[in-house]
């Protein structure tokens, strides 16, 4: 339990044992008097003298305090007992509780969600909102109403607007209802027959009962929760490429982001509203991740929880938050969307970006999308090629990490551009010697990565897109569709040219793609996926998609016409990989109206900047040299 937790769960039951002391004070001298042969036959009169009219007096006050949340139950019940005996005060109550319940519940019915709010308030209705959309509400509702402290009152507003019928509702509530009225129906009849000892006995045993009932009325709560959500974990399964993102958590935290600079302002009301419609497509954005099931989990938040001001967005937990947070700079007029990367990949991201201004500029997609996320119909017809001649010869080759590793905890998110006139020059000639600018950007790095190791081979890793080789690449797919060419083997000697690394870079591709090598364990991973426990497919994972300390990703093109959002100019945009813990290092690469923009997201301490900063600035100048040989 965390301090927080734990100091109200202090306070909560000290201000109980308080009020249930001050009540008892306040009423002893009348309660003490019920042992009293003579006030007993005061009371005996008044019941007599008021006849059925009493009996109906005492189940008004029980339907008024279930009516008002707020009134504790307790004090009618003891009431109850001490008047009509145990098992009389018992079948007063229980039916005071049912008209009670009956009406609450057809009040909720008719008027649903804006009673509540104006009852409870729009943030605690919306924290049981598990509850509403449970398949399990039935025995979820028994455990709540049979646990004390938990508020019964206040679940009897929200059980209305589920799919429960009433009938089920009422019954179960009055029978969960029982052990705790007759608890008290016992001690107010006990103290009327003067039997103080058994009256004492069961005050301490219920007042036991109770507070550790509000002690662990949190981990009560979090348990029905967990029965409530197994329900969900078909409409909101992830699938094997997701669950590889996840079981890399403890190194590499999963998120992409994407930093954009506008001229104007952007109406974040209407970002919100647009972030709500895109959850008739892609609903998991606002969903948690369960991370020991493996699944999405719905948990009631809005797309008001996904946007916040702040000058900069760096983590949070995925289990505990949306998979989308969005961070508003109004001074420098920036924004960052930061998204899970277990929920989708780079390319992912775009197509969710792309949706999102789309609809923010009031435009409705035609036809009506769907997001698919399975990855077994990429999988069909794929044949996977044997491993390139320079892969076999180097198949034991690794690269040390570029940094030094450290405990340094702070947060750099480094870039260096290259502007539109010298990317052009890199684009134009890339073409005219038939090679790809993913081709240059690799050629690149692994040149600066020699350099700075003193190596001749350079292993690298290199994601790829698998939608492009399926029926696919049309539709909309915000997933991890992404797979890895493991290794990228260049053979750097001293008198090699950038051209010649080039060249040799832009062959050992062609050959793995035309093999269809980053397709290489996914299929086996799908197979796994569905039919292996979680925690054994985790460790699988951890030992067969290793982790390079050096990495590569190239995000591609943001196509500015796609990513625009009305009565705002954007001035700059550029897509980063999650923050690396020492001594990893990934270099990240986008594009944006021309502009290519290198980068890397790093955890560290001082110094790493530097280095971070030292690697980019060199990568841009291999190809700036490149471009200006003749």
């Amino acid at each position: 339990m965390e301090k927080k937790t734990r100091r109200q769960v202090i306070i909560y039951c000290i201000l109980f044992v308080g009020l249930i002391a001050g009540i008892t004070a306040a009423l002893f001298p009348y309660v003490e008097r019920l042992s009293d042969s003579q006030f007993q036959k005061v009371i005996e009169a008044w019941i007599d003298k008021r006849g059925i009219t009493g009996f109906f007096i005492v189940m008004g006050i029980q339907i008024l305090q279930v009516v008002i949340a707020f009134i504790p139950g307790e004090p009618v019940e003891i009431f109850s007992g001490a008047l009509y005996g145990a098992v009389g005060g018992l079948l007063i109550c229980l039916s005071g509780c049912m008209i009670a319940s009956t009406i609450i519940f057809s009040l909720s019915k008719r008027y649903g969600n804006p009673l509540l709010y104006s009852l409870f308030g729009k943030e605690k209705v919306q924290g049981w909102k598990w509850l509403q959309d449970s398949r399990r509400y039935s025995m979820v509702t028994f455990i709540l109403f049979f646990v004390p402290g938990t508020p019964k009152d206040m679940l009897t507003y929200i059980v209305g607007i589920t799919n429960m019928g009433g009938g089920e509702f009422i019954g179960i509530s009055t029978l969960a209802r029982i052990p705790s009225i007759l608890s008290s129906t016992i001690i107010g009849s006990t103290i009327r027959q003067d039997k103080w000892i058994i009256s004492l006995s069961v005050f301490l045993v219920t007042g036991i009962i109770g507070i550790v009932g509000i002690g662990f009325k949190e981990r009560i709560i979090c348990f029905c929760q967990s029965r409530a959500d197994k329900e969900k974990t078909a409409t909101t399964k992830c699938e094997g490429l997701d669950f590889v993102e996840a079981a890399h958590r403890q190194r590499v935290y999963p998120f992409i982001y994407c930093h954009m600079e506008f001229d104007g302002d952007l109406d974040i009301s209407r970002l919100q509203s647009a972030i709500a419609r895109s959850c008739l497509y892609v609903p998991e954005v606002l969903y948690t991740y369960d991370f020991t099931r493996g699944c999405f989990v719905d948990k009631g938040f809005t797309a008001s929880d996904t946007v916040c001001y702040a000058s900069d967005l760096l983590q949070w937990e995925l289990e505990k938050k949306p998979q989308l947070q969005i961070v508003v700079n109004e001074e420098e007029k920036k924004i960052i969307i930061g998204m899970s990367h277990i929920l989708t990949d780079g390319e992912g991201f775009l197509q969710y970006l792309y949706l999102l201004s789309f609809l923010y500029s009031g435009h409705t997609p035609i036809p009506p999308l769907k997001n698919c996320r399975e990855i077994s119909p990429v999988l069909d017809n794929i044949h996977i090629g044997r491993p390139t001649e320079q892969t076999r010869r180097h198949r034991r080759v690794t690269v040390p990490p570029l940094r030094e590793n450290s405990k340094g905890h702070q947060h750099f998110c480094l870039s260096s551009r290259i502007l539109p006139k010298d990317f052009s020059a890199i684009y134009y000639k890339s073409k005219k010697q038939n090679v790809t600018l993913n081709d240059v950007f690799l050629a690149a790095y692994a040149r600066v990565i020699s350099r700075l190791h003193g190596l001749q081979i350079v292993v690298i890793p290199c994601p790829a897109d698998l939608r492009r080789y399926s029926p696919m690449m049309d539709r909309l797919s915000i997933a991890n569709m992404t797979g890895i060419y493991r290794k990228i083997v260049v053979e750097i000697a001293p008198q090699h040219s950038f051209r010649d690394t080039l060249l040799q870079v832009h062959i050992e591709m062609e050959l793995q793609k035309s093999r269809r090598r980053c397709f290489v364990g996914i299929r086996p991973l799908n197979y796994a996926f569905h039919r292996m426990s979680r925690p054994v497919l985790a460790q699988s994972i951890k030992y067969s998609y290793r982790l390079f300390p050096v990495s590569y990703t190239n995000f591609g093109k943001i196509d500015h016409t796609k990513l625009a959002f009305k009565d705002c100019k954007m001035k700059g945009c550029f897509m980063t990989g999650t923050y690396r813990l020492p001594p990893d290092f990934q270099l990240s690469i986008s594009t944006y109206q021309n502009v290519c923009t290198l980068n890397c997201t790093l955890i560290g301490q001082d110094g790493d900047d530097i280095i971070g900063q030292q690697i980019l600035d060199d990568v841009k100048n291999e190809m700036l040299e490149w471009v200006n040989m003749n």
